[in-house]
C-alpha cells in the first residue's frame, strides 16, 4: 500500500511527528513508488533559486577546478575500465594458453613409481587406522567430558549456594 498524498504534504510541511515520520521513512526504504512521487512533489513546488545564484553556480561549474575535477574522475574511469579490460584479456589469454597446452600433454607417459604407490597405499592405511581409533574412543572421551562438567557444575551451585 501506498501512502496517500496528505501523508506526503504532512512530510513536506514538518507537521509529522515521530511516530508517523518513523513509519514514513520506513515505507519510503522500500517503496520506490512513493519515493519517486516525493522527488516529483519535490520539483514541482521548490521554487527556482534567484538569478545572482544561478549566475555563481554556473561560474561555479565552469571554473577550472571544477572542469578539471570532471576530467579527472572521467578520466579516472576510462582508466579503471581499460584496466578491468586488460585483466580479462590476460586472464582469458593465460586460459586459453594453458587449456591448448594441457591438451597437447601426453598423459599416458605419467605412471607413478612404486615408491609413491607404497607411499599413497600406506597413507590409507594410516588413515584408516587413525578413523578406527576415533571411534573407538570418541564415546569415551565424550563421557568423562560430560562427567567433568556435571561435576563442575555441581560444583559451581554449591559456591553459589554457600556450600549447601
Amino acid at each position: 500500500m501506498h501512502i496517500p498524498q496528505d501523508e506526503l504534504q504532512k512530510f513536506q510541511n514538518g507537521t509529522m511527528d515521530t511516530e508517523e515520520m518513523i513509519h514514513f521513512l520506513e515505507h519510503m526504504e522500500h517503496c520506490d513508488f512513493c519515493l519517486d512521487q516525493l522527488l516529483q512533489d519535490e520539483e514541482t513546488d521548490s521554487a527556482p533559486a534567484p538569478s545572482y545564484l544561478q549566475e555563481e553556480i554556473m561560474k561555479k561549474a565552469s571554473s577550472p577546478e571544477v572542469t578539471a575535477s570532471r576530467k579527472i574522475h572521467e578520466t579516472a574511469y576510462w582508466f579503471r575500465l581499460l584496466c578491468a579490460g586488460l585483466r580479462t584479456a590476460v586472464g582469458m589469454g593465460v586460459a586459453l594458453g594453458m587449456l591448448f597446452s594441457v591438451s597437447q600433454s601426453d598423459f599416458t607417459t605419467l605412471h607413478p613409481s612404486q615408491e609413491t604407490r607404497t607411499k599413497i597405499s600406506s597413507s590409507f592405511n594410516i588413515g584408516s587406522g587413525l578413523n578406527w581409533i576415533s571411534e573407538q574412543v570418541g564415546p569415551h572421551l565424550y563421557e568423562h567430558s560430560q562427567n567433568i562438567s556435571d561435576n563442575l557444575n555441581d560444583l559451581t551451585n554449591k559456591i553459589i549456594n554457600g556450600g549447601k
